[in-house]
C-alpha cells in the first residue's frame, strides 16, 4: 500500500484520506491526512484531521486502536486529495477533443 492514497474509518465513524506511508505494530503513518466532510454540495476535504485544529503539513501517525479499518480511496477522491493537497489537477477520464 505504500505510496497509495488510503482512507482510515475511525472507530467514531470519521473517514481520514491521505498517502500511506508505513503501518507499525500500533500505528499507522498517513502523509497529509484530510478529515472528509459531506456538504450539501457533496463530499469534501477539510484542511486536516479535525474542524478546529492546525493543518496537518506532513506525516501523522493514528493508533491503531482507534481505527477501524483501512482501505484504499475510490480515485474520485484520491484524485483531490492530490489536487489539494500539491495544487496539481489530474486529467478527468474520457476522451481528449
Amino acid at each position: 500500500m505504500k505510496d497509495k492514497i488510503v482512507t482510515l474509518v475511525m472507530i467514531n465513524g470519521a473517514e481520514i484520506i491521505g498517502k500511506f506511508v508505513s503501518e507499525e505494530f500500533q500505528t499507522v503513518k498517513i502523509y497529509k491526512p484530510r478529515m472528509v466532510q459531506v456538504t450539501q454540495q457533496g463530499v469534501g476535504l477539510v484542511n486536516g484531521i479535525s474542524m478546529t485544529g492546525i493543518e496537518v503539513t506532513g506525516e501523522f501517525e493514528f493508533s491503531k486502536s482507534s481505527i477501524a479499518y483501512m482501505v484504499e480511496t475510490v480515485e474520485e477522491l484520491a484524485n483531490g486529495w492530490t489536487q489539494q493537497t500539491s495544487g496539481i489537477a489530474l486529467p478527468t477520464k474520457g476522451l481528449v477533443k
